[in-house]
């Protein structure tokens, strides 16, 4: 039986319908998990006739998928709302999230909301200077450029660093996404892989035994060509039967810099476009900026590259579109998967 996960004021219902289910809520101002405000999970079991009432309600209130869905053309004029936050000129206040875990209860919400992020990667000075691979970290703002996160991958000890060196492209890591006061909002997750990325994003929050747990999101892989790039991007439906569905598809051109996101039907819903920086820092650092859109609105000003588009994403959607945008720095604009080369002073060799 398919598991019926659906979003009422921060209350997730995960039931099959014909047994008795578990309900989460969140847990507020529990002083012993002050690390992750907003992201406790708390289980209790209700009746099958409390989902039932539930169910029909939703039915009676008409929660259409398609009722947020929509296609426009964006305007070719850049400077028509240059200026002003693209959050100005969204359809929706708060972004859709149709049998999604996401709510805007969670901390995650408030920078996933933004109808366009801006990922900064962070310069790394050993890499620039001896080609030494560490830790990644990106910055993240919205599209007036006011930091509203940050992303930060997890140095857990020498090996760690060794394995940073020696697999390069073919290397596993967890990236934790933060707000501005560190709290832990999102787990980015990348096992290692022999030819194509595969990444991973989880919801992380705390069971009952006061224990961390990570609920999976969705998860986006790369598709191998000859010489295109290309990703499929792919929700979690039922955690359970482990359903996904695919929501996206990118397939850009040799040496693109804009990877558009494209439903079944190939309207662009999405995109993550990376920003040239300056000769300097392309070739001799690992730094590199990426516009992440998520709403038509992001699309204004774009009309010649992108004439028609569609969407918004669901918070979910969101959420993975950020873990592929990580992905796609590593795998193309990372100098050390790009080959051989280190920073001014390299000791090290070609993969």
């Amino acid at each position: 039986m398919s598991l019926l996960r659906t979003t009422l004021r921060g209350v997730h219902l995960r039931s099959p319908a014909a047994f008795s289910s578990s309900i989460f809520i969140r847990s507020f101002g529990t002083s012993s998990l002050l690390k992750f405000p907003r992201k406790t999970r708390i289980t209790q079991e209700i009746s099958a006739e409390e989902v039932k009432r539930y169910e029909e309600q939703q039915h009676q209130q008409g929660n259409n998928a398609k009722d947020f869905y929509y296609r426009t053309n964006p305007s070719s004029d850049a400077g028509e709302y240059r200026n002003e936050p693209s959050s100005f000129h969204t359809i929706f206040n708060i972004p859709p999230n149709e049998n999604g875990l996401i709510t805007p209860e969670d901390g995650i919400y408030d920078i996933l909301k933004e109808p366009t992020l801006v990922i900064e990667r962070q310069i790394e000075i050993a890499n620039v200077i001896l080609g030494f691979e560490q830790a990644n970290r990106y910055k993240i703002m919205n599209s007036t450029g006011e930091q509203i996160g940050y992303m930060q991958e997890k140095d857990l000890g020498i090996l760690k660093v060794i394995g940073r060196q020696f697999f390069r492209l073919h290397r596993p890591f967890d990236i934790d996404v933060f707000n501005n006061y560190g709290d832990l909002l999102l787990t980015i997750k990348r096992p290692f892989s022999f030819i194509n990325s595969h990444i991973k994003c989880f919801l992380p929050g705390y069971d009952t035994d006061n224990s961390l747990i990570f609920e999976k999101i969705g998860e986006s892989i790369q598709s191998w060509h000859l010489w295109r790039r290309r990703y499929n991007l792919f929700k979690l439906e039922d955690e359970v039967t482990d359903d996904f569905n695919q929501f996206g598809a990118i397939d850009a051109p040799f040496l693109s810099f804009d990877f558009p996101v494209k439903n079944q039907n190939g309207d662009v819903i999405a995109s993550v476009d990376r920003n040239w920086v300056g000769l300097g820092r392309e070739l001799f650092t690992d730094t590199g900026v990426y516009i992440v859109r998520m709403d038509p609105a992001s699309f204004a000003g774009m009309g010649e590259l992108y004439p028609t588009v569609a969407g918004p994403l669901t918070l979910d959607q969101r959420a993975i579109l950020l873990g592929n945008a990580v992905s796609i720095d590593f795998d193309y604009f990372s100098r050390h998967s790009r080959g051989p080369g280190g920073g001014f002073l390299s000791f090290g060799g070609g993969e």
